[in-house]
């Protein structure tokens, strides 16, 4: 063997041992390095949970209103008919006219019906005479019938003709009233004040009983309707007071007073109705308005606030996560009304559940989590 390869045996040799030692060392370092990777593992899942802020439900009554959209509407509204047939002779309306509890507004023609009452009267009076006559024929006989002169039964038919003068006067004395009545009906005034809405009636045109001539709609008080969730049912209560506010008219509010709150909810929004009593003296709200109406709300005993940020409104449910050892829970509960950063919540909850009011909308039903602070 030469000194070349003699060396080359060695280097092979030495380079041998060197991986030898180095393997030897690498096993005896990784158990430590293992048990080091595991705790930082454990740390860092430890961080990994949702960290969450709580607070407790507070005890308080919250005297707030809620808002709703509404609509005015008259507070009457009527089709004024004839209650006479005739020509008509004069008319003091337009569409959009007001007018005053029983101002004239419809005249017919006269002239029939002012006959009517003086052939009544005449009658009236004819009447009455054939009364005074058979009363006087009636004492006569009563007297020759007391001292035998005459028998009974020639007595009882003047009491025959008596009973029917009698008779006749009360007939021509309804006959007469009747024909003042139909008078008077030629005549046509307002039953209530308010605004024309429709007027159907013109001079010459010829009216039946029973035909409508207009329209007239009561707009002071008018009626504001409105709508309300189910669930302010029990709180809505007639006579408290609304305000309301109209675009036509800005900066300006009105106040009404709730005089119905309807028995029934409506199925499909799930809502009651409820009208309200509003003044305009001045005609300034119209029929058919848009309104925004601030309701009251009577005070619910027993009722629980939390922040606003604890609500979690998922598929139509509302609820809230509630901490319970180291897990949230979603629990179901039943609000009142809603502020600017409160919630009122009638039922679900109790003075001492931890709710969680900050980092709510990533979590799931029964996620383990962290507690800040």
């Amino acid at each position: 063997m030469t000194r070349i390869e003699i060396v080359g045996a060695v280097a092979i040799a030495l380079a041998a041992i060197g991986g030898t030692a180095c393997r030897g060392a690498g096993s005896d370092t990784l158990p430590s390095g293992g048990r080091a990777g595991a705790a930082e593992a454990a740390s860092a899942a430890s961080t990994r949970l949702p960290q969450v802020a709580v607070a407790a439900p507070t005890e308080a009554a919250l005297d707030t209103s809620v808002e709703a959209p509404g609509s005015f509407i008259p507070y009457e509204e009527a089709g004024i008919a004839a209650e006479a047939a005739g020509p008509v002779t004069m008319v003091r309306i337009e569409e959009g006219s007001r007018v005053s509890a029983g101002e004239v507004v419809v005249k017919l023609d006269e002239v029939k019906a002012e006959l009517g009452v003086r052939q009544a009267e005449a009658m009236l009076a004819q009447a009455k005479a054939n009364f005074e006559r058979s009363k006087s024929d009636l004492e006569r006989k009563q007297t020759l019938l007391n001292d035998k002169t005459i028998a009974p039964s020639t007595f009882d038919a003047f009491k025959a003709q008596y009973d029917a003068a009698a008779a006749g006067v009360d007939a021509s004395d309804s006959a007469l009233a009747l024909a003042r009545r139909r008078l008077r009906d030629m005549t046509v005034r307002a039953p209530f004040a308010g605004i024309v809405r429709d007027k159907r009636v013109s001079v010459g045109q010829y009216v039946r009983e029973g035909d409508t001539l207009f329209v007239l709609m009561r707009v002071d008080p008018l009626k504001l309707q409105f709508e309300l969730p189910e669930k302010y049912a029990d709180r809505v209560t007639v006579g408290r007071q609304v305000r309301t506010s109209v675009i036509a008219l800005p900066g300006l509010e009105f106040t009404g007073t709730i005089q119905t709150v309807f028995p029934s909810v409506a199925v499909q929004s799930r809502t009651i109705r409820v009208e309200a009593r509003v003044p305009n003296p001045g005609y300034r709200l119209k029929p058919g308005f848009f309104a925004t109406v601030r309701v009251p709300l009577a005070r619910l005993a027993g009722a629980l606030l939390v922040p606003r940020s604890a609500l979690v409104r998922r598929e139509g449910t509302e609820s809230v996560f509630v901490v319970r050892g180291d897990r949230a829970e979603l629990v179901p509960i039943q609000t009142g009304v809603e502020t600017a950063d409160r919630l009122e919540v009638v039922s679900g909850l109790s003075p001492s559940d931890r709710v969680v009011v900050s980092g709510a909308g990533t979590l799931k039903a029964g996620d383990r989590v962290q507690v800040k602070g």
